[in-house]
């Protein structure tokens, strides 16, 4: 249960930045993600870079990591559904366990010397599958575990940690590679995802949810989508962070492949890059923790994705390193800083409880088809070259984005 502020602990009572951190289950749950973020920023670092080693191909890495994001679009509104029917906190919990067990076998086959692409095809695929069930139940639950004025601050936070986890992951995987390889790399990323188990497992007392109405599969997700389809400010949001992840973002799932080929890093350069956008995002979430439950949040959401346009585009031309870190860190602030808490929020803001698995599935697209934007981009980049793939995306993601503003007087008159 949400124990009343009587019975809460203070801290966070001095700094309104952490004002989340007063319920006990939300801060369980906030360690767990940085032990997750962590282990997923390691993940996608140490598994591009395998690919890499195996193949040499960018379009290769593409393609597993489409594999990854097949079963993320495919599975993400049944992923929803259960998020809805079950007990959201066990399913996160048994879908932790199965990610650390895939991780650790392909450890495995590493440091064994047996591990082909196949391998790493099929055990993506299984992750992007786990995923798809553990987003939206994730997603969902920190709206349960915060009193309403305090989801725009558990959100903002709930990202500040992740942007932690991804800051230390990719730096920590490339220092563990230089030493020790990758192999082992893998048996420290199955370890992380273990340890992040034991803090859900202190999670206690969660309220009750108003029972689902006894419905089919089909009659559930007809539910969420009419929500959706009711609701102008949540189809226009879901639209917005559609485009900007398929366009916008895809580039960081082949990122590897870009920094060998444009500016001439390997592993250890690719995680400092990470790291520069990892700070930019926990930059970007401490100043929406620091604003509370503040209006026009529709306007900054808005004008963060058209700031991210303009960094990519530096991005991608930049022929210096440190010139590039910089940029990146930028793109880090407006992109998992800015954007995606805001649009999160707004969702959870909007969507009844007993549907908000079901909505929040449908925003689980959004990060679905940025692992498969990742195949194109590095098909592009392939034929003619990474600035001008990278170059693409941005400015679609700007053209998107100056369309959705037609819409703008929907999200004027949101006053969440």
């Amino acid at each position: 249960m949400i124990l009343p502020l009587s019975h809460v602990t203070r801290i966070g009572d001095r700094f309104h930045i952490f004002s989340a951190l007063r319920y006990r289950n939300f801060r369980w749950f906030w360690i767990n993600g940085a032990a997750q973020a962590m282990a997923q920023g390691m993940q996608f670092l140490v598994l591009g870079l395998l690919v890499l080693d195996i193949t040499g191909s960018s379009i290769q890495l593409g393609l597993v990591v489409f594999a990854y994001g097949i079963p993320n679009l495919a599975f993400a509104l049944l992923g929803g559904i259960i998020a809805d029917r079950a007990n959201r906190l066990r399913l996160l919990i048994s879908t932790r366990l199965v990610v650390s067990v895939l991780v650790l076998a392909l450890a495995i086959l590493k440091i064994t010397d047996l591990v082909e692409i196949w391998h790493i095809y099929a055990i993506m695929f299984l992750l992007g599958t786990v995923q798809a069930l553990n987003m939206p139940a994730r997603m969902a639950l920190v709206a349960d575990l915060v009193e309403r004025k305090d989801i725009m601050n558990a959100v903002a936070l709930h990202t500040m940690v992740n942007q932690t986890g991804q800051i230390i992951g990719p730096a920590l995987a490339g220092g563990i590679i230089e030493l020790a390889g990758i192999g082992t790399t893998l048996m420290v990323n199955a370890g992380l995802y273990l340890v992040g188990i034991v803090f859900l497992l202190l999670i206690k007392d969660l309220p009750s949810r108003a029972p689902a109405p006894k419905a089919t599969l089909l009659g559930d997700l007809q539910a969420g989508l009419q929500c959706i389809r009711s609701t102008p400010i949540l189809y226009t949001i879901i639209g917005i962070a559609v485009a900007f992840a398929f366009f916008g973002m895809s580039h960081r799932q082949v990122l590897p492949a870009f920094t060998k080929e444009a500016l001439d890093v390997g592993a250890g350069g690719t995680g400092l890059l990470l790291l520069g956008a990892g700070l930019g995002s926990l930059l970007g979430s401490l100043i929406l923790a620091s604003l509370g439950d503040f209006r026009r949040k529709t306007w900054l959401l808005m004008g963060s994705v058209l700031l991210l346009s303009v960094f990519l585009i530096l991005f991608a031309w930049s022929p210096w390193y440190w010139a590039s870190w910089i940029i990146f860190l930028f793109v880090g602030v407006m992109s998992f800083g800015f954007f995606w808490p805001l649009a999160t929020t707004l969702i959870q803001l909007n969507v009844p409880p007993q549907l908000r698995g079901r909505v929040l599935s449908v925003l689980q697209l959004a990060p679905a088809v940025h692992y498969l934007g990742a195949l194109p981009l590095a098909v592009v980049a392939e034929i003619i070259s990474w600035p001008v793939a990278i170059t693409g995306g941005a400015a679609m993601t700007l053209v998107v984005a100056l369309w959705l503003g037609s819409w703008r007087p929907v999200l004027r008159r949101l006053e969440a």
